[in-house]
C-alpha cells in the first residue's frame, strides 16, 4: 500500500478516535447531536431522541392548500385571545372572523378562534372529529341534532365549556348585541393524519348514537360531588369550579377533569396552583393547548438536556399557548392569587395507541429556581427581605 494512503488511514482513524472521545463529554455530544439533527432536519427532543416533522402528513398537505382560503395564526403562544385581532372567515358564516391555529408544529390537535358578529350565526356543520368549545366572551346558543332526532338547544356565556358530539351536525347562535367571541380545540390533524380523506372526515353520515342520542338531559350541568374525574357534556363558569387537591405536580395544587360527549381522543381539564408556587416540570407525547383562566405568572418549556434552548411564555388570564411536542413544560405563578388554566390534549388518543409517554421532573434545575426566586422578587420586592 502507498505511504500517502497509509497517511490518509491514519488520519482518518486518528479523527475518528478523537471524534469518540469527544463525544464522551456531554457539551461536544449535544454538540454533534445536534449537527447530526441539523444535517438529518429533525427536531432534537433529548440528547438521545430526534422527531422526523411530518412535512408530507396528510394534515400538512391539507394545510398548505388552505392557506390562501383562510386565516391562519402559527406560532406558539397568544398573549390574550379576548383581544387577538381576527380576519373574515366566510366559510364559517356571513360576517364570521376568526384565525385558524396552526401552533408549534402540532400534528393531533388545531385551534379556531372565532367571533360571531352581533346577533349573527356560524354556518351549520358536522365532522368526524372531536371537539371543544369555551366561550370567551358574550352569549348565545348552539343547536344541535342528531341524526333522526329531534333538536337540542344549548344556552351558553363567558366562561362555559361544551363538547361537541362527534359528527353531530351544530351551529351557534350570538344572543346579544355585542360579538361572541369562542375558542375551539378539535381532534381534526390527528383524524385526518389517520384516515387522509377530506370528505369522509367532513361528510360522514354515521351517527354515533353510542356517545349521543338526543337524549332530553345530555347538557343538563352536573353538581360536583368532590370527584376529580367527572363525566359531564356542559360546564358553566370554569373559572369558578370547585376543583380537588391534586399534589402529584406540587404542594397545593388542585385539578378536575371532565369526560365529555364520550371522547375517545379529546380530554379536558383544569389545573390550579397557589400563588407564589410552580408546579413540577413534566412532558408528555400529546399535543396540548393551554389557556390561561386566572392569575399571572410564565411557563418555561426545553427539550431534555438543551435547557439553555428554553423558551418562556409569560403569562396572565387569557393568554394561549402550547409547548412542542415532548418538551419539558413547567408553570410558575408569581401572583398574589391563584392561578387556573384549562387544558385541552389527546392523552387518551396516544395512549390507546401505546405512544403516551410521560415524564415528570422531581428535581429542579438550578437556572429554573434562579428564574423563579428573581420572577418573585419582580412581581413582590419585599418577598424576600
Amino acid at each position: 500500500m502507498p505511504r500517502s494512503s497509509k497517511l490518509i488511514i491514519a488520519f482518518v482513524l486518528l479523527v475518528g478516535a478523537a471524534g469518540f472521545l469527544a463525544l464522551q463529554t456531554g457539551l461536544a455530544r449535544k454538540a454533534f447531536f445536534e449537527l447530526f439533527a441539523f444535517v438529518k432536519g429533525v427536531d432534537v427532543v433529548s440528547p438521545t431522541i430526534i422527531r422526523e416533522p411530518a412535512v408530507d402528513s396528510p394534515y400538512e398537505v391539507w394545510l398548505q392548500r388552505v392557506r390562501g382560503e383562510i386565516p391562519v395564526f402559527d406560532g406558539m403562544v397568544i398573549e390574550d385571545i379576548s383581544k387577538q385581532a381576527l380576519q373574515p372567515w366566510p366559510q364559517l358564516g356571513d360576517g364570521v372572523t376568526g384565525l385558524y391555529l396552526r401552533f408549534a408544529d402540532y400534528q393531533m390537535v388545531d385551534g379556531r378562534l372565532l367571533q360571531l358578529p352581533a346577533e349573527g350565526n356560524s354556518a351549520s356543520q358536522r365532522h368526524f372529529y372531536e371537539q371543544g368549545l369555551y366561550i370567551v366572551s358574550g352569549s348565545g346558543h348552539t343547536f344541535l341534532q342528531q341524526e333522526n332526532r329531534r333538536e337540542q338547544r344549548v344556552e351558553w356565556k363567558t366562561g362555559d365549556l361544551l363538547a361537541i358530539p362527534l359528527n353531530v351536525r351544530h351551529q351557534h347562535f350570538n344572543n346579544g348585541k355585542e360579538p361572541a367571541r369562542l375558542l375551539s380545540i378539535s381532534s381534526f390533524p390527528m383524524v385526518l393524519n389517520l384516515i387522509d380523506n377530506e370528505s369522509f372526515v367532513l361528510k360522514n353520515p354515521h351517527a354515533f348514537t353510542d356517545r349521543y342520542d338526543g337524549e332530553k338531559n345530555y347538557f343538563d350541568p352536573v353538581e360536583g360531588r368532590g370527584e376529580i374525574v367527572v363525566t359531564q357534556n356542559f360546564v358553566t363558569d370554569i373559572l369558578n369550579t370547585p376543583t380537588v387537591a391534586f399534589d402529584y405536580r406540587g404542594k397545593g395544587n388542585s385539578s378536575i377533569k371532565w369526560l365529555m360527549a364520550g371522547n375517545s381522543m379529546l380530554s379536558l381539564h383544569i389545573s390550579e396552583m397557589p400563588e407564589q408556587s410552580y408546579k413540577k416540570a413534566h412532558r408528555h407525547s400529546s399535543d396540548a393547548f393551554i389557556l390561561l383562566l386566572s392569575g399571572s405568572g410564565f411557563s418555561l418549556t426545553w427539550p431534555e438536556g438543551f435547557f439553555e434552548k428554553r423558551k418562556r411564555v409569560d403569562w396572565k388570564a387569557g393568554t394561549l399557548f402550547v409547548p412542542p411536542i415532548f418538551w419539558y413544560h413547567q408553570h410558575f405563578n408569581s401572583g398574589s392569587e391563584r392561578a387556573r388554566y384549562l387544558a385541552i390534549n389527546a392523552p387518551d388518543a396516544v395512549r390507546n395507541l401505546g405512544l403516551r409517554f410521560i415524564d415528570q421532573l422531581e428535581t429542579d434545575h438550578e437556572e429554573v429556581l434562579h428564574e423563579w426566586k428573581e420572577a418573585i422578587q419582580k412581581a413582590d420586592p419585599a418577598a424576600n427581605k
